[in-house]
């Protein structure tokens, strides 16, 4: 795919990420509504987390950063996961307490008497996303050094797969465009399933 292409499909994913972080002002104002909850401060902190990482992805797309851009990915998916959390935790007075403190919640429970460790929350919320486990993969080699890095540096030359072109510090190899398009979309579809969840809280402080 050329830039050019990319660009055009790039736009069409960027209304959709402003779309969707309206939508996250909007979810943030119901939650603090009236009445200020402790539990509230949580989720509102994770609208806010969200956002940023929102900005910094649109930037990192039209910059063609696939190393930024999958980091962004991993990070949105963390951050879908800790909501979750707040979900399914045993004790959620509990949680939001030890989150306030600056604790790990890898040492709180949830409602089947584990410790929701990453390993466990991805578990947990892959029961209602297909696509969580192979996201979270993926997107996590770009957080460590892995063989993501060394796919991102190095190409087979088409005319020779035995030649390989380095681009270190250059501009990303056009055939990375399907990839970062992919990652935008990732990065959209963990958003969208981590505000369905915060729709539940906004609408129960509607109902209060």
């Amino acid at each position: 795919m050329k830039n050019e292409e990319y660009m055009k499909e790039l736009e069409k994913r960027l209304t959709d990420f402003r779309s969707a972080r309206q939508n996250m002002k909007e979810l943030a104002v119901a939650i603090i509504g009236d009445v200020l909850y402790k539990e509230d401060l949580f989720f509102t902190s994770a609208i806010d987390r969200s956002m940023g990482l929102l900005d910094g992805m649109i930037e990192m797309l039209k910059q063609r950063n696939l190393t930024c851009a999958g980091i962004l990915v991993r990070t949105q998916v963390d951050n879908c996961m800790r909501v979750f959390a707040a979900f399914i935790a045993e004790d959620r007075t509990e949680f939001i307490d030890a989150f306030l403190k600056g604790e790990k919640i890898r040492n709180i429970k949830d409602n089947q008497g584990r410790k929701m460790k990453d390993v466990v929350l991805k578990e947990r919320l892959a029961e209602y996303d297909k696509y969580l486990k192979n996201v979270y993969d993926n997107s996590s080699g770009y957080i460590h050094l892995s063989s993501k890095a060394f796919h991102a540096s190095a190409t087979a030359s088409e005319a020779d797969n035995y030649h390989v072109e380095f681009t270190i510090g250059l501009p990303l190899n056009e055939k990375a465009n399907v990839i970062l398009l992919e990652a935008a979309d990732a990065f959209l579809h963990y958003l969208q399933l981590q505000n369905s969840l915060l729709i539940k809280v906004a609408d129960s402080k509607r109902a209060t």
